[in-house]
């Protein structure tokens, strides 16, 4: 798909400009879904090219442009968003980078900043895309695998415009398909393909933080899986959730093995009932062992270099 040939807005002749090493449109980077060009859309954008600057200058390739950015939340299950809160806006912060020739998945801090995790489509390996919803627009992808996949908490404005880019978008780039048919995840130091479940880039070596150790520390500490993955509000929250667990369930074991008579006009449990209490204090924690298990996989299966916030770290051969 040709940089300039790709329409757009009839109205308006592509403007392909180079900035700090990223080549971009103007006509569609900076315009609305009318392609009108707003002060306001160039301020965001800029802002957020130079935030993404380091990776951006790296990833794209010789023939290949920004045409539009876009914040919005990653793909999420149903039980990952109503047991994370709040906190799913913050680790599921994204930025969609539209190109001429594929969409790209930066994960980004609240400040913008890139988390070092990347993830990439070809457009001619998406099947279907729609924008759909107003109250909550989310795009929807359907790739030539047959995954699916849904972007959610998209800005009313950028919904609209995403529609008329992928109306030019889709059609125009059907033909350049590729043997992988799905969103697959990038290295961040060499750029080439990462393989799921395997922790280490083939090519250039760089480590990530990986399942095995994640589950490890998840059942000896608690909130182990959270800190080992950088969310440490989650660990902290799940570290005190689970030590008045601990200290619950001690409480009613000792209580049931050693019982106290009740002071005068008082109350006691019976021993029947703190066998039942311990029991559900016992059936809990290995329940709250595996959210934790779970919601760290997901992060695990991101690719999170070691040394996460730093550059990555490279093994030995």
């Amino acid at each position: 798909m040709s940089l300039t040939d790709l329409v757009v807005h009839p109205e308006q002749p592509a403007r392909l400009v180079t900035l700090d090493g990223m080549r971009v449109r103007e006509d569609t980077l900076y315009s609305n879904h009318l392609g009108e060009e707003k002060k306001g859309i160039r301020k965001q954008a800029e802002k957020t090219l130079e935030k993404l600057r380091e990776v951006l200058s790296r990833v794209l390739g010789p023939e290949e442009a920004v045409l539009y950015l876009a914040r919005c939340q990653a793909p999420v299950s149903t039980l990952e968003q109503s047991t994370l809160g709040w906190y799913i806006y913050y680790v599921t912060g994204t930025i969609l980078v539209f190109t001429n020739r594929r969409l790209l998945h930066l994960d980004v801090k609240r400040s913008g900043d890139w988390k070092r995790t990347l993830r990439t489509v070809s457009w001619g390996d998406v099947e279907e895309a729609r924008v759909k919803g107003w109250l909550g627009p989310r795009l929807e992808l359907k790739y030539r695998s047959g995954k699916k996949e849904k972007y959610w908490n998209l800005q009313r404005a950028d919904a609209k415009k995403i529609k008329v880019l992928l109306s030019a978008i889709i059609s125009a780039g059907a033909l350049e398909t590729s043997p992988l048919q799905a969103m697959v995840s990038l290295c961040p130091s060499c750029l080439s393909m990462l393989t799921p479940g395997i922790y280490r880039c083939e090519r250039c070596g760089v480590a990530f933080k990986d399942e095995k150790t994640m589950v490890r520390r998840s059942l000896l500490i608690p909130g182990g899986g959270y800190f080992y993955t950088g969310h440490w509000f989650l660990g902290l929250g799940d570290f005190l959730a689970e030590a008045y667990l601990l200290i619950l369930l001690i409480v009613f074991l000792a209580a049931a093995l050693a019982p106290t008579p009740a002071s005068p006009g008082q109350e006691s449990l019976t021993s029947r009932e703190v066998w039942i209490a311990a029991g559900i204090i016992a059936a809990i924690l290995p329940l709250e062992k595996w959210l934790t298990i779970h919601h760290c996989r997901r992060f695990i299966r991101e690719f999170i270099p070691l040394g996460h916030g730093e550059p990555p770290q490279r093994l030995a051969a």
